[in-house]
This record gives C-alpha cells, sequence and structure tokens, in this order.
C-alpha cells in the first residue's frame, strides 16, 4: 500500500485499511479480536494488535499509522476506565466483550463466528483456543453466559480446534458448561485418543458430576493454563450447593484425580446474608477435603 506522511503520523494509501485491535483485559489470547484479525486480513487489510496496558497506553505514539477503524475488547468489568479511555480516543471504536455490552456480537459488525481464526498476533501462544460447546444449562443471577450465549449447544470437534502439526496437541477449551451438551462422550474420545493435553479454562460444574463424567475427566490429560501442572477447576457459589458440590468432588477422587489437582472458586459477597465466618467455614471444608479454595469477590 502506499504511505502519506500526514505531520508526524502516518496514514496508508486508499489501497487498504489500517485495522487496530485492543486487546484490553484477560492474559489469554482474544478469539474475537484473533476472528477479527483474519477477518480484515482476508480483505487485503493491514490489522495491528495492541495488547493494552501500564505498559503499552491507549494513545497512539508518534510515527504509528491512523487507524481506519477500531476494534476494542473487554472481558472485565473492571476495565470500564479503559473503555472510557478508548472511546476518548477513538469515538468509532467498535467495543465488545462481556466487559461491556454483552449483547454484542461479532455478526453485528459483519463478522462470521465461525470458520478461521488468526494466531500471528500471539507468536508466543502454542496451544489451540476454542468451544466445543456454547451456552448454559444455568440462570445464575451473577452470570452473563445465559444472557450472551443462550441455552447450551455444542460447538466444534476438537480436531476442528486443534490448529495440526507442528503445533502441541494443547487444547485450551473455553466452554462455560462442557458436560451441557449432547456429545461430550465424543469430545472427551476425541482428548483421549489424540493424546491431547487439555485446559478446561473455564471450570466443570462438579454439582452435576456423575460417576461417568467424572471419570471421563480422570481420564483425560487435564492440565492448567500453561499445561504444566495436572488441574481441574470448579466453583462454590453459595452454601446451599455443599452436598452436591462434595458429591462431584468425591467421585472425582473416587475416579483418579488427586484432590490436590482441585480449584475450587469461592464466589463471596454476592449472597447479602452471608458473613465471614460463613465463608471461613466453606474455605476451611474444602481445605480439610485437599482442595484448593480460591476466594471470589463479586
Amino acid at each position: 500500500a502506499r504511505c502519506v506522511k500526514v505531520g508526524t503520523v502516518t496514514r496508508l494509501g486508499a489501497s487498504m485499511s489500517d485495522v487496530l485491535l485492543l486487546h484490553l483485559d484477560g492474559r489469554m489470547p482474544n478469539l474475537a479480536l484473533m476472528r477479527i484479525a483474519h477477518h480484515h486480513r482476508a480483505r487485503g487489510d493491514q490489522v495491528r494488535l495492541q495488547r493494552i496496558g501500564r505498559a503499552r497506553p491507549i494513545q497512539p505514539r508518534l510515527g504509528e499509522p491512523i487507524p481506519d477503524r477500531v476494534y476494542a475488547s473487554a472481558i472485565f468489568k473492571f476495565s470500564e476506565p479503559l473503555i472510557e479511555m478508548v472511546r476518548r480516543e477513538y469515538p468509532d471504536a467498535i467495543i465488545g466483550g462481556t466487559g461491556t455490552d454483552v449483547t454484542r456480537t461479532l455478526e453485528d459488525v459483519g463478522i462470521a463466528t465461525e470458520g478461521t481464526i488468526d494466531y500471528s498476533d500471539y507468536p508466543d501462544y502454542t496451544a489451540s483456543l476454542g468451544f466445543t460447546q456454547r451456552g448454559c444449562r444455568l440462570r445464575c443471577g451473577f452470570c452473563v453466559v445465559p444472557t450472551k450465549e443462550g441455552a447450551v449447544r455444542g460447538a466444534h470437534t476438537i480436531a476442528e480446534i486443534w490448529r495440526g502439526d507442528p503445533w502441541p496437541r494443547d487444547i485450551h477449551l473455553l466452554d462455560n458448561d462442557f458436560f451441557g451438551q449432547e456429545h461430550w462422550r465424543d469430545r472427551i474420545d476425541e482428548l483421549r485418543a489424540g493424546g491431547f493435553r487439555v485446559n478446561f479454562n473455564q471450570g466443570i460444574n462438579a454439582r452435576f458430576l456423575t460417576d461417568e463424567s467424572a471419570a471421563a475427566i480422570a481420564s483425560v490429560k487435564y492440565r492448567n493454563v500453561n499445561m504444566r501442572d495436572r488441574r481441574i477447576y470448579t466453583a462454590w457459589d453459595n452454601a446451599r450447593d455443599e452436598a452436591r458440590l462434595f458429591r462431584g468432588l468425591e467421585a472425582l477422587v473416587r475416579h483418579g484425580v488427586k484432590p490436590y489437582h482441585i480449584v475450587v472458586y469461592l464466589l463471596v459477597g454476592y449472597d447479602p446474608a452471608e458473613t465471614a465466618a460463613d465463608r471461613d467455614d466453606r474455605r476451611s471444608k474444602l481445605r480439610a477435603f485437599g482442595a484448593t479454595p480460591y476466594p471470589m469477590p463479586y
């Protein structure tokens, strides 16, 4: 593309657009931005991704192109100050993600939510990322998934998620309700037969585990986000779920998962009647079981 100098910045010629992607939060690669990157590169546009933080301000630096289009994605509500900075700097920016308008989708801005994703903006990331299902069976008041994704349904196979050789057989699943989908047994078979290591990134609902599903988890190479340590994530959102939760945890251990492999996110502060003693009671019971409690303030 022809470049034209405009003051202290560079503007691309008319033959292509300059597209700026702003990754506002989260350690993992941003799947929505990866789909946007593929969409624009397939059209011949120039795409730049910036991970925003203390080391990288939102304001453009001297000599950088003036973007023709800006997309920003925020996962967490605590990123609202960054979102406001994006709006001030780029008033026409397209902003999405669960940290902002949960009803806005990629389709709303003309981007497909299926097909190829572009990993090139995350060169140090070697795993493969995706969903085998979307939605959830539950409608918890503190969760945006039912509003954003709706009822539980199947999405992709492991073969469709994996990038293929020479990439490692490491799969990061973003599923919110892995065992809620009809074909979860097929996905477990794929993971097992392919020798994949898998990170159930959003956790497993231990309250719904049966001996069959607990055995399925134990049969695969479950890992933490770095694919180094054996790790399963689940949650304990309120004291009323104690009996169901521990039945699920006991099923996992019965089928070979070590208690110290299990991290349990403790939602605290959502129930207005909850006391510090209540929270400490839940924490103590998990410690006695051998699992690791991880408090999550509401």
